[in-house]
């Protein structure tokens, strides 16, 4: 008689662990978003890990403060101008709906000093200089920023790792992405679209295999960190520079 009864323990011990489990699951709810200075509504989503992102890339054409981020068209004019701009991708507005504005990374930063970290070994000697701030963000709306490295990273092992965070990251349809979206799940919410980029010298490249964002912060001289995610792929790569005169899309975080 106490064969039945060692079964059914056994039973009831599994199901316990089944739902042990399940609470390491992603989640998310729905955030207030947040209006850019243009007024253009950006949706968010609030992860279980805290953080607030907006679900769709930025579309200003306007700083903070009021002053207009130039429009760089042509290859040339987008090549010979360090001071910010903007474009959509292949100078079509009709993907801005979708993949919203491409831009140099000029047109992220402020003017004021930059700010050195560094890494530094177990004895506090430094080993390396990881990358320069320049603070304010000029195109952010108030509350929010442009997420750096240490911000994406924290949403990625959130979302399990780096192997397999990207496609937790995109869009799960085709109506957007190139076959085959490899992973896509969109778990986290976050609804990354394959935007494309534009590269330095004013090519465009990559719509509907890449999406690519900016880090807010650099990693060297002429180049910033980015976080790219793929139409092949299912994983996102730390530490993918970009040169800073190219134009990538921009996500916002908001501000603890």
């Amino acid at each position: 008689m106490k064969l039945p009864i060692f079964i059914i323990t056994v039973i009831l011990l599994a199901s316990c662990n089944k739902t042990s489990s399940s609470n390491n699951e992603i989640s998310y709810e729905d955030g207030n978003g947040v209006l850019d200075v243009e007024g253009n509504f950006y949706p968010s989503i609030i992860l279980g890990n805290g953080q607030e992102w907006t679900t769709l890339n930025l579309k200003t054409t306007t700083y903070l403060n009021g002053d207009p981020i130039a429009n760089a068209m042509t290859e040339v004019s987008w090549t010979n101008t360090n001071l910010g701009a903007w474009c959509y991708y292949n100078n079509d507005a009709s993907n801005n709906d979708v993949y919203g504005k491409l831009y140099h990374f000029h047109a992220l930063v402020g003017d004021t000093i930059a700010v050195e970290k560094y890494v530094t070994n177990n004895d506090n000697i430094i080993i390396d200089t990881l990358f320069y701030d320049s603070f304010p963000c000029r195109i952010c709306p108030e509350g929010w920023k442009i997420p750096y490295e240490d911000d994406w990273i924290e949403l990625i092992n959130y979302l399990g790792n780096s192997n397999t965070a990207g496609g937790k990251m995109k869009d799960s349809t085709l109506n957007y992405w190139k076959s085959p979206n490899l992973g896509a799940t969109n778990k986290s919410g976050f609804n990354g679209v394959p935007g494309g980029l534009r590269n330095a010298n004013g090519s465009f490249n990559y719509i509907t295999e890449m999406g690519r964002w900016w880090c807010f912060e650099d990693a060297y001289q002429d180049y910033a960190h980015t976080r790219p995610l793929h139409f092949d792929q299912e994983s996102t790569m730390n530490h993918y520079v970009f040169d800073k005169s190219g134009g990538l899309s921009v996500r916002l975080l908001k501000i603890d």
